[in-house]
């Protein structure tokens, strides 16, 4: 019997690396909120104070002067981009590993999800009915 391998698309790797990190970063959270609300009450009179003294027409002439750093940066931001994605992409595969892709088929009398892998893919891919798209306006 011959194998068939399917390689999965590097967007799916991707978001499991994506949905890892996210899980990850999510599990610090309640550290960093507890860290944020001592620097906020510490930073609040200066805030104050800071607002008070407001000169605007200093702060158009800061901005102009820094909107080419904001176009630079922007670039820069769009390769750290691509290098987060391929990052991802890397950790998804790790999260993933080498399983197969699973098909996955809906007993609509039932309502239930069942999964198969390997040669029973196959086999719900055969028996599940194929459903038209609803037509579009």
């Amino acid at each position: 019997m011959a194998t068939t391998t399917r390689k999965i698309p590097a967007p799916l790797y991707a978001a499991a690396g994506a949905g890892d990190l996210a899980y990850q970063q999510l599990r610090k959270l309640p550290e960093q909120v507890a860290q944020l609300r001592g620097r906020v009450s510490d930073l609040r009179p200066a805030v104050t104070e800071a607002v008070a003294e407001t000169n605007l027409d200093k702060i158009r002439e800061v901005a102009r002067r820094n909107a080419s750093a904001f176009v630079a940066g922007a670039q820069e931001a769009q390769v750290r981009a691509t290098a987060v994605y391929k990052d991802l992409v890397a950790r998804g595969h790790k999260v993933v590993g080498d399983v197969e892709p699973a098909a996955i088929e809906v007993a609509p009398a039932k309502g239930t999800v069942s999964t198969a892998t390997g040669a029973d893919a196959d086999k719900v891919a055969k028996k599940a009915p194929a459903k038209k798209a609803a037509p579009t306006k």
